[in-house]
């Protein structure tokens, strides 16, 4: 049985890659002029997802966040990333990149851009980002959810992660500010008949050992949003939405969650190509790298037995 089932996941793992590298690439001119809110875009995939649509002509309201920065936590000197004063290196630190990226999406060809800073740990205050982005632009066609709290090591080890406001406030970042941004775009993207990509991870169908906070947040981002999205659908609704099951993707500035072979991971220049095309394609859901979600499904059901 276990044999059968691992011969099917080689099969549909080289299925998917073939199709993958042998699909047309999307034409993505209908982005020009479009206004799209890019929550988290100072670093990594939203740097990069802010660079390609830039080049399609799409305004750009780009976010940054505040609070805790996992980026920054080695270079800060005090080492305590909690701190006043660590926050506002970081918070100063991250401005001057999203600052950077604006310059560089104004050559690259966006007509405008816009930046915000945020803590996604206000959820009270989450709605602040749309109204900014509708206020100064005048219409909202476009929402990419990209930012995250990624709490790193055991849970039964580290202490810090089994303090009840550090496991909230990462269920703050990671669900409850994009349920309260998704709604409150949601009028704004009916009118603009416009869609929303969130950005969610295979751990939220496959979990793994020292991740289990990040994990649940993601487990609940998509029970909530595959929800909605079928919710959308039987309204006849022209609000579309495609869930993001992204794993391990190579960046600059993220430290990689695993230790896995080169071919089991993304390049993030590909990731932000596979998420500009979800924009225009407006799939249920986007799988990247390819081969990662397959493998991690194959070993956790074969290692579960």
């Amino acid at each position: 049985m276990k044999g059968k089932v691992l011969l099917m996941a080689v099969l549909a793992l080289l299925l998917s890659v073939v199709l993958y590298r042998h699909l047309t690439p999307l034409s993505t001119t209908q982005l020009s002029g479009k206004v799209v809110l890019v929550c988290d875009a100072s670093s990594g995939v939203g740097e990069e997802l802010a660079y390609q649509l830039a080049e399609q002509g799409a305004q750009l309201m780009l976010v940054t966040r505040t609070g805790r920065s996992e980026s920054l936590l080695n270079s800060l000197k005090d080492g305590k990333l909690g701190s006043p004063q660590a926050q506002l290196q970081i918070s100063a630190h991250t401005w001057r990149m999203l600052q950077k990226v604006k310059d560089t999406s104004l050559e690259l060809g966006s007509p405008r851009v816009e930046l915000l800073s945020f803590d996604f740990g206000n959820v009270t205050g989450a709605h602040s980002l749309v109204d900014a982005t509708v206020e100064l632009f005048g219409r909202l066609d476009y929402l990419v959810m990209n930012h995250a709290e990624v709490p790193r090591g055991s849970i039964l080890k580290v202490q810090q992660h089994q303090n009840a406001e550090y496991i909230d406030r990462t269920f703050r970042v990671n669900v409850f500010s994009f349920i309260q941004i998704a709604l409150r775009a949601m009028p704004h993207l009916e009118q603009s008949q416009g869609h929303i990509f969130v950005t969610s991870s295979t751990l939220g169908e496959v979990p793994a050992a020292e991740f289990p906070v990040f994990t649940a947040t993601k487990h609940a981002l998509n029970g909530f949003f595959y929800s909605l999205q079928k919710e959308l659908a039987q309204n006849n609704s022209p609000v579309t939405l495609t869930v993001g099951n992204l794993g391990e993707v190579r960046t600059k500035t993220r430290m990689p969650l695993f230790r896995l072979p080169r071919c089991l991971t993304g390049d993030q220049i590909e990731c932000a190509q596979g998420i500009k095309d979800s924009l225009v394609s407006r799939i249920q859901t986007f799988t990247f790298p390819k081969l990662h979600p397959y493998f991690v499904r194959s070993m956790w059901y074969l290692l579960s037995q």
